[in-house]
């Protein structure tokens, strides 16, 4: 077995503990909670003893915590989320469309941000010292450390109340019927889309833009750039062949960004009520609906760790010395 084939062993294994713990913690703590699921149920005179009980053994929350924790785990193997306690309906119908809601309006904005910020990074290291370098990082600085959801009501009451440019809440109007993907695709979703969307780009920005710049002030009195500049080779030229040699920590930072984005932006979601999974999760988490709960959670934390084992291995496939010692 190579050096490498070792290293992503070990990272697999890494992977699926730290999964199988992720799982478990939820899964504790979500029974540690005070009350039941049926509390409020029960309070309000909805439901009988009877009918709580029925319903508690239906979903096995009556049998022994062991029991319930080995059904759970051989559930979540099978990707069978079983069925939402509060809505009666099958976990992945309700999920499902929230997932594709968050990935629709984060992965968009994610890449866009990684391509524009990334970009002007480089030309920022680049030019040390300028009005440019500076006004940038001041800039997405700014809106990488104010919470999401402050730059979210600026931007509503901006463009949405004074100017009132663009809807401030919701996917789409009440009016509309949504109909397939294609409901992904009309006007009016753009006309909500544009605002979530773009506070969503202000918000990655800081990060790529700071990672690019670095690597490029690094390697700008490097050697390999005087080989090139006496070459003769143009400024944009070197910059390109600089920009390209530091890319490897943009491309690790863009993979473990991508894995939360399975989790959404809670605030976001929250502050413009935009129908994604985050939302989704505090609704559940405060009605104690285990089933969709744990399937969220599950989901997230599962593309979290299965992200951040393709940043590894991409760091060990381009740079050999992490597998080799660094990362191992």
């Amino acid at each position: 077995m190579s050096e490498f084939q070792r290293f992503l062993a070990k990272r697999i294994g890494i992977s699926v503990v730290l999964t199988l713990v992720a799982v478990s913690v939820i899964f504790f703590t979500l029974r540690l909670l005070p009350g039941s699921p049926f509390t409020q149920l029960v309070a309000s005179g909805n439901l009988t003893d009877q009918q709580i009980q029925e319903i508690m053994q239906l979903y096995g929350l009556n049998r022994p915590l062991g029991e319930q924790y080995l059904a759970y785990l051989r559930n979540l193997l099978t990707f069978q989320f079983g069925f939402s306690i509060r809505q009666s309906r099958p976990v992945w119908a309700i999920l499902g469309p929230k997932l594709l809601n968050t990935l629709v309006l984060l992965v968009p904005a994610l890449v866009c941000t990684a391509f524009l910020s990334t970009a002007l990074g480089m030309v920022a290291g680049w030019n040390r010292g300028s009005w440019l370098e500076t006004g940038s990082i001041v800039a997405t600085t700014f809106f990488r450390s104010t919470p999401v959801f402050i730059t979210a009501l600026g931007f509503i009451i901006v463009f949405a109340y004074t100017f009132d440019l663009v809807p401030a809440f919701g996917m789409r109007d009440i009016t509309v019927t949504p109909s397939g993907i294609g409901a992904y695709f009309s006007l009016d979703f753009l006309h909500h889309y544009l605002l979530p969307f773009t506070v969503a780009v202000l918000y990655y920005s800081g990060d790529f833009l700071l990672l690019a710049r670095n690597g490029i002030v690094e390697r700008k009195g490097s050697a390999f750039l005087k080989l090139h500049r006496a070459k003769g080779l143009s400024e944009t030229e070197q910059l390109w062949r600089a920009g390209r040699n530091s890319l490897l920590p943009v491309l690790t930072y863009f993979a473990l960004r991508l894995g939360m984005v399975f989790q959404g932006l809670i605030l976001l979601e929250v502050v413009f009520g935009w129908p994604g999974i985050g939302r989704q999760l505090v609704t559940s988490i405060a009605q104690q609906d285990y089933p969709v709960v744990q399937a969220a959670v599950f989901l997230m934390a599962l593309a979290v760790i299965v992200m951040n084992l393709v940043a590894d291995v991409l760091s060990a496939y381009f740079d050999p010395t992490v597998s080799m010692g660094g990362g191992s």
